[in-house]
């Protein structure tokens, strides 16, 4: 988990002074606090999956694997040898995956298909334009994110996407720390949550999250 973390950081290490650059040219100026929202957004690929706390830690462990890999499928609209590639597990381990959560891979196959730089430009601007809409200061340019923009952090940030690994890890920081400053006691968190106290330490310690 440490080395997931590592790999992370030396990734936005690159991705922020793009994102900050493109920024400031479309905006006109810079604005830390969303250029970091950005490059957090681009390093997390398709991770984004809202926290439920009601949810115990399994369950949403399960219910993340099953909506990252329906996201990884639609980005290679179904092709299994390339969904595996980019998340580092061999292509039976994607095919179980796909019958385990009854995925109707048929179906992912029919959807429009893009080039791969091209479907890179179109998840850039669309995290862009989700993350100026959520600040009142930028929301006026939310949809006036234009072509070239995207393509300014595109062409110049490594693949973006998280291995299943490394998307499984970020998810689990970012639940456990969910708990964490919710229930702010870990022994009531641990309950909460459904995990062993012993357990759910370890896990904080390994994520620099005690």
């Amino acid at each position: 988990m440490a080395k997931t973390l590592e790999k992370i950081a030396e990734r936005k290490e690159k991705i922020d002074p793009v994102v900050e650059k493109a920024m400031e040219k479309f905006l006109g100026a810079t604005v830390k606090q969303i250029n970091d929202d950005i490059s957090n957004r681009l390093i997390e690929g398709i991770i984004d999956f809202e926290i439920d706390l009601n949810v115990k830690f399994k369950k949403a462990k399960e219910q993340f694997k099953h909506a990252f890999l329906i996201k990884l499928l639609q980005f290679t609209n179904g092709n299994v040898s390339e969904a595996a590639r980019i998340a580092d597990i061999d292509r039976r381990s994607i095919h179980r995956l796909i019958s385990k959560f009854k995925i109707k891979i048929g179906e992912l196959r029919k959807e429009p298909y893009y080039f791969r730089e091209e479907k890179k430009e179109m998840h850039v601007k669309e995290i862009v334009e989700q993350t100026l809409g959520r600040y009142d200061i930028t929301r006026q340019y939310a949809d006036k994110v234009d072509e070239e923009t995207a393509q300014n952090i595109s062409k110049k940030i490594p693949d973006i996407r998280l291995t299943f690994d490394e998307a499984i890890d970020m998810f689990e920081k970012e639940y456990i720390k969910a708990a964490l400053e919710k229930f702010k006691n870990i022994k009531v968190a641990a309950r909460k949550i459904g995990l062993r106290y012993e357990t759910l330490h370890k896990k904080a310690k390994e994520l620099g999250l005690r």
